[in-house]
């Protein structure tokens, strides 16, 4: 008599007992294959999150300031004993009072490039004089000035945001070279007629890797541009222009349409490489006219920023409802070795990467027309050619902020925002997870046959 189990019952003979034995390990797998497959689909969805970038609101009237979603709060102080640490690479958020001045402590090595930004974004409508603005200066811990800049509204009641920038460049004939601890003080400029309410203040901190080799020479001057090449021209492509840097729609070279409404300021950004420089032409539609204003001076502001947010060249035009243009350029074509020209426009043209265009229309246009948005045309060139060798960096200028990849570059001939990159990358994943379903769907069928086939076998060989 054959072993009792606990339940009573007596085990099958050998040649049965291993048929189910197969058939056991075979549902195992099958159990196994199919938790994997579910797995891995669901991890597609679980990867998005469901959370976008908050990029391109889409908003026809003037929205704050958004600032980088991976902003760390940081409080300045006033003393520079008390200044909290900032890090490279990172973004930080914090407020200023008028006429405040804040203090930051950050440490530098002495073989990178450091560039720190502060910028100003006091809300749209906010009361502010043509000289309120905002400074900032880089210093060692011993008093020694490194590098200083300022930013003006430039306009009475043009409130947008503004930033400017402090810089240590490595340079034996310039100071601040040593590697150690350094302050980044950060002044607030205001009337006393101006809205006293605080200002939102976003800080970066970039570093740009030592430079090994490659041409760091700027192109020959015969080559720059020296007046504006024809606008390009073409059926407009319709985008929505951003809330500042860190949502910037992305554009390329073509025509580009969008709506402005007084006081508010668009955001757009501009792959361009080493030894390129942009054209710009910016449109503003004419609009019904209303109330008693003729015109406003200084009505439409374009500026063009570097990837470090210093300011490269700024214009501006007056409306009074007729169709205005304004053009714009670098002053000259990207090149390593421009920061080395002095304190100029031309020393801010001095490394590849997103540059920014910031269009901004005075909040005083709406008791010019009666429209509460009016048209915006961009024409947008890119001109110039990069070296055959650009400069050779030691570590990854592109993780570090610094130079232009093919991805960007499709992304601004697209006019994508980094949202709808990012939708795309989802969308991706969720193609392969429906593949991977499919395919385990498939895999499933197979091995039931299997199965089916295994059991068949057994029973004719019971």
């Amino acid at each position: 008599m054959g072993a009792v189990r606990d339940d009573g019952h007596t085990p099958p003979n050998g040649r049965v007992g291993a048929a189910v034995a197969r058939r056991g390990r075979r549902t195992v797998v099958v159990a196994a294959c199919a938790a994997a497959l579910l797995a891995t689909s669901a991890g597609a969805y679980a990867e998005d999150g469901g959370e976008g970038d908050g990029a391109g609101t889409g908003s026809t009237g003037p929205t704050r300031y958004l600032p980088a979603a991976d902003a760390e709060p940081v409080e300045g102080t006033a003393s520079t004993a008390d200044a909290p640490r900032i890090e490279a690479d990172s973004l930080y958020t914090d407020s200023i009072e008028p006429n405040e001045t804040l203090y930051y402590s950050v440490v530098l090595d002495d073989v990178s490039g450091w560039f720190l930004s502060a910028v100003a974004a006091p809300a749209p409508g906010t009361r502010v004089a043509s000289s309120d603005g905002i400074r900032t200066e880089l210093r060692s811990t011993g008093g020694e000035s490194c590098n200083n800049d300022s930013r003006t509204f430039g306009h009475d009641d043009a409130a947008r945001p503004i930033a400017a920038w402090s810089t240590r460049v490595v340079d034996p004939d310039r100071s601040c070279q040593a590697a150690g601890t350094y302050l980044l003080e950060v002044t607030r400029t205001s009337e006393a007629t101006s809205d006293p309410a605080s200002w939102p203040l976003e800080l970066r901190v970039m570093r740009e890797p030592e430079v090994l080799g490659g041409d760091t020479s700027a192109p020959h001057p015969g080559t720059w541009l020296d007046e504006m090449p024809p606008a390009p021209t073409g059926t407009a492509e319709r985008v929505t222009g951003g809330t500042g840097f860190n949502d910037a729609r992305s554009i390329g070279e073509g025509v580009w349409r969008d709506d402005i409404a007084p006081g508010q300021t668009l955001f757009y950004r501009v792959p361009v490489d080493w030894h390129q420089q942009p054209a710009v032409t910016v449109e503003l539609a004419n609009s019904p006219t209303g109330g008693d204003f003729t015109s406003v001076y200084g009505a439409l502001i374009v500026e063009v920023y570097n990837p470090a947010r210093a300011r490269i060249v700024g214009v501006h035009n007056s409306y009074s409802g007729e169709q205005i243009q304004v053009e714009g350029f670098a002053p000259a074509p990207v090149a390593y070795d421009h920061r080395f020209e002095g304190d100029s426009d031309l020393t801010r043209a001095r490394f590849a990467g997103w540059h920014h265009l910031v269009i901004h229309l005075h909040g005083e246009v709406e008791q010019v027309t009666d429209a509460e948005s009016i048209g915006l045309t961009i024409r947008l060139s890119v001109e110039g050619e990069p070296p055959v060798e650009p400069p050779l960096y030691d570590g990854d200028p592109f993780a570090a902020g610094f130079g232009v990849t093919e991805e960007d570059r499709r992304q601004a001939e697209q006019g994508l925002s980094d949202a709808d990159v990012a939708a795309e990358r989802r969308d991706t994943r969720h193609l392969f997870g429906f593949a991977g379903i499919g395919a385990g769907v498939a895999l499933l069928a197979v091995l039931g046959g299997w199965i089916l086939l295994g059991r068949r076998s057994a029973a004719k060989s019971g």
